[in-house]
């Protein structure tokens, strides 16, 4: 009988103590965000003027390991990053699955403007245009927080709205024109992050076409300013970055993914035919942080008064920490973790990373015209197109990646770039 009651006891302790884990582990992490999630991606070191966690040094274990010619390891993930809004602050996380379209989370949503008429006029609910921080930097101070469904939540369960929708994307923002003892009033909405067929009939979102660069595919329309019923978070970004025209925010609509020919291998090759949502070109793009301590060493000369990450600047999905500058030039094929990539092209490089992706203030010309005066060295993309990392398409259409994962060297050559 002693037995029996102590047993009893027992089970009654761990049960206790299991479920206080659980309720804790919501009340230190869950309960803030949305209900049922977790959330996703490396926390922000403390050092508010160094918000990420990447650095640009090689230790001498990994320079004599890399620069070893019997091996064909070139590099380590250092740093992987995801814009689940175009344009918008980046989300560093440990690890990303990857699908054909590039990481999981990336690059889904983008803000759009009415495009102007021919005579200056607004030409029709119909003709959207992507918008970018090449023409409105701001974007750059909406933050974006990733939560995704937590199996060990309290209120996890099957039919949980933000379970069904494969998650939830937290929006953060500067309010226009408030603030408190000089700081800026943030305020938030929630968006599900694939939202199911109710929820979007629920919601009012509608299928509509929209620009992004040559391409006009279908996209799901979340809200636009134009709307009589539209939530007052789109009219307040509008404001906050200074949009004078109708201002919308899409999400890539299932099976409306741009496929991508230039530069990239056929369906006969990799069994399916590469895309991407709202990238502008290719699924993913890799830097090497010893490229980017090479152009640091320049813009001491050129740019001494820079600000911000240098790194960062540029939104790369994958930072790789390597023995040599620009070695990436030269890459084909690579293996990262278990998986095979094909590096298809260069990158060729607009006015954006002038913007300082901490404040989304504009330098009038740097990096841009320290990295032209040196980087333009691909005869395809015509003069004046500095070039820094590189494009990629996964060689399978799912896989994972993570930091700390090798990149193994696997095949060399030429690269020339294709306009669009």
């Amino acid at each position: 009988m002693f037995n029996l009651v102590v047993s009893f006891l027992l089970c009654t302790i761990l049960s206790i103590f299991l479920l206080f884990g659980r309720i804790r582990r919501s009340i230190s992490g869950h309960s803030a965000g949305p209900r049922a999630c977790r959330r996703v991606g490396i926390e922000r070191p403390r050092n508010p003027t160094h918000w990420h966690n990447i650095k640009n040094a090689l230790s001498r274990k990994q320079q004599r390991r890399f620069l070893d010619k019997s091996s064909t390891v070139v590099g380590v993930v250092e740093g992987l990053y995801v814009y689940p809004i175009k344009s918008c602050r980046g989300v560093e996380v440990a690890e990303a699955e990857v699908f054909s379209a590039g990481l999981k989370y990336d690059r889904k949503f983008t803000f759009a403007e009415l495009r102007e008429g021919p005579n200056g006029t607004e030409s029709g609910s119909t003709d959207w245009l992507f918008v970018t921080q090449r023409k409105y930097g701001k974007l750059a101070n909406v933050k974006l927080e990733i939560w995704e469904p937590d199996p060990d939540s309290i209120d996890y369960a099957p039919g949980e709205p933000n379970v069904q929708s494969d998650g939830v994307l937290v929006v953060r923002y500067p309010a226009p024109g408030d603030s408190i003892n000089d700081h800026e009033v943030q305020r938030s909405f929630e968006l599900p992050f694939n939202p199911t067929e109710g929820q979007t009939r629920n919601q009012g979102y509608a299928i509509q076409k929209m620009t992004i660069w040559k391409d006009t595919p279908n996209a799901l329309l979340i809200t636009s300013t134009d709307r009589s019923d539209a939530p007052p978070w789109i009219k307040d970004i509008q404001v906050y970055i200074g949009c004078s025209k109708h201002f919308a925010l899409f999400r890539v609509a299932s099976g409306n993914d741009r496929q991508v020919f230039r530069n990239a291998p056929r369906r006969a090759e990799l069994g399916h035919q590469s895309v991407v949502g709202f990238a502008d070109a290719y699924p993913l793009n890799i830097l090497g942080l010893a490229s980017v301590a090479d152009l640091d060493q320049r813009l001491k000369e050129t740019a001494p008064g820079l600000t911000g990450s240098t790194a960062l600047r540029f939104r790369a999905n994958i930072y790789f920490q390597g023995p040599t500058a620009y070695a990436e030039d030269a890459w084909k094929r690579i293996r990262i973790g278990q998986h095979l990539y094909h590096v298809t092209c260069r990158a060729t490089r607009c006015e954006l990373p002038n913007t300082d992706q901490m404040t989304g203030k504009k330098h009038l010309s740097q990096p841009s015209k320290t990295i032209r005066a040196y980087r333009d060295i691909d005869e395809g993309a015509g003069p004046g197109k500095a070039c820094f990392g590189m494009q990629m398409v996964p060689a399978s259409e799912q896989g994972i990646i993570r930091v700390g994962d090798e990149i193994e060297l696997l095949e060399t050559g030429e690269h020339r770039y294709i306009p669009q």
